[in-house]
């Protein structure tokens, strides 16, 4: 399993607890990026992420970080979203 998908996986538990702790939001989400060692952040309504996740093949990241085989497809004043074909 590649880092990014590591990182998916943990965002989707996280705001699967978020929803179930109705924890206020922001939400702090994990960069889905391709560097293991990353620990940057970004903070999204819970809304926001699943309209950014709706199609399986897409990554949020951090400005300036990237996804291996990815092309960044948008770019928000919070994380770019970027999709793997």
């Amino acid at each position: 399993m590649q880092p990014e998908d590591v990182f998916r996986e943990a965002n989707q538990h996280i705001a699967e607890k978020a929803r179930e702790l109705e924890l206020q939001q922001p939400i702090p989400f994990l960069c889905e990026c391709s560097d293991k060692g990353c620990f940057a952040h970004l903070l999204l309504t819970l809304e926001r992420y699943a309209q950014a996740r709706a199609d399986p093949r897409r990554y949020l990241t951090v400005a300036g970080h990237e996804v291996e085989g990815a092309v960044v497809i948008a770019k928000d004043k919070r994380f770019n979203l970027a999709e793997k074909p």
